[in-house]
């Protein structure tokens, strides 16, 4: 269901506002749990699930954008890894529901965090970004004011909105034109290609088949306290990642970890395809430094990623472009893998799949720029050549307060 949503969320956000679309597909979460308890019939069992599927898109094309839109540069890193850490805790207790409860009641308690959910989100105030765009100035600065508090300089923050925002923004054809100038598809093509090569590293297999990958290394561990332990093991390292994110930096943490994934999964092929007597011990040591090396920094910080390196005027289109990537890639993986393996060997494929985490740090060292502590309109100009203006054309000084686009003498002289 991701290839049909993602492409058709981004624009949908920007026509209804991405804090509103967030509010609108959280309520039926609370519906869709009790359907899938209580439905007598499969048919709404597959639908319920179909219409989670769709909205768990949603939120993901649209949170992490919303996030960074919403959170100044000293916390962003840590706001943006929550999403990240959260859906670990989800999955640890997911598991543990299905293990210790029948299925429906495992079910109907899943319905308590979506309720809450849905009524939090209330209190999330809409993206300035977006607002702007629409020409809803008095309520940006609410906005503004909610987010920055007391001390905050609201006008300041309002200016730099501006400063790269136009009233035609929002439009499908304006994002399409813009998304095919270089300074704006540039980091979207790097931010979808660190994800593809994310997914082609194993991580889908590795989670999703990690009882299974134990086992053909010839360790025989409970099914039930092999999931436990690797999701425990991932949401630690994920909270670790929070606390030093905003700290040490995204290019750092990002390149470690990657060369962490990518040795672990080489050292356990290795192992594997040279049938080391004596050695089905380093296969799950391996995993398991994989799994805390993915939750530190290859797991969230694509994610932040989709939040900061995105250019405003691209920013939705390209979010759905990069999930959709996302989602078919994958689906793509997951969906080969016993296949791939039953003809190469777990060995060769683990190598396979670290050779493609390895692809990831020179693309990470040479083309993707810091981001700590680095406001949106700075990392926009990032990927423009000689750091060169916004054409006048789609400069706000050229727009009028009503937003006809009328010029003025004053802020001709002011541009030149």
């Amino acid at each position: 269901m991701g290839f049909i949503a993602a492409p058709l969320v981004g624009f949908i956000a920007e026509c209804l506002g991405p804090r509103r679309l967030l509010v609108i597909v959280t309520f039926p979460f609370v519906g869709l749990w009790l359907m899938k308890a209580f439905s007598r019939y499969l048919w709404l069992l597959y639908l319920a699930r179909v219409l989670m599927a769709i909205c768990g898109t949603v939120m993901n094309v649209v949170t992490n954008p919303l996030v960074a839109e919403l959170y100044p540069a000293r916390i962003r890193g840590v706001v943006a890894v929550v999403p990240e850490a959260f859906g670990c805790a989800g999955l640890m207790l997911s598991y543990l529901l299905a293990f210790l409860l029948p299925w429906k009641t495992a079910t109907m308690v899943s319905t308590a965090p979506s309720l809450l959910l849905s009524f939090m989100m209330l209190l999330v105030p809409e993206s300035p970004y977006w607002l702007v765009g629409k020409n809803k100035i008095e309520a940006a600065e609410k906005s503004l004011r909610l987010l920055l508090g007391r001390d905050g300089d609201v006008a300041e923050e309002l200016k730099a909105i501006r400063s790269t925002m136009t009233l035609r923004q929002n439009g499908v054809k304006y994002q399409a034109r813009e998304l095919c100038k270089a300074h704006n598809a540039i980091p979207v093509v790097l931010t979808l290609s660190i994800f593809i090569l994310r997914e082609l590293g194993g991580k889908g297999p590795v989670f999703g088949y990690s009882v299974y990958m134990f086992r053909n290394a010839g360790v025989q561990l409970d099914a039930f306290y092999c999931t436990l332990f690797v999701g425990v093991a991932r949401f630690a390292s994920t909270c670790v990642s929070a606390s030093f994110l905003d700290l040490v930096g995204r290019k750092p943490l990002l390149v470690a970890s990657t060369l962490v994934c990518a040795a672990s999964e080489g050292v356990a092929g290795a192992f594997l395809l040279l049938e080391v007597e004596g050695a089905t011990w380093m296969p799950l040591v391996s995993m398991i430094v994989f799994v805390i090396g993915y939750g530190i920094g290859l797991g969230p910080i694509p994610w932040a990623y989709l939040g900061e390196l995105l250019p405003t005027p691209v920013r939705s289109l390209g979010a759905s472009i990069i999930n959709l990537g996302f989602s078919i890639t994958l689906f793509t993986v997951s969906f080969v893998f016993l296949k791939v393996i039953s003809y190469l060997g777990l060995g060769l494929t683990l190598l396979l799949f670290g050779g493609a985490n390895l692809a990831i740090v020179p693309l990470v060292l040479l083309f993707i720029p810091e981001t700590k502590g680095r406001t949106l309109q700075d990392l926009e100009k990032a990927f423009t050549p000689n750091k060169k203006t916004v054409q006048a054309e789609d400069n706000p000084a050229f727009e009028s307060a009503e937003g006809e686009g009328k010029t003025s003498l004053e802020n001709i002289t002011a541009i030149k």
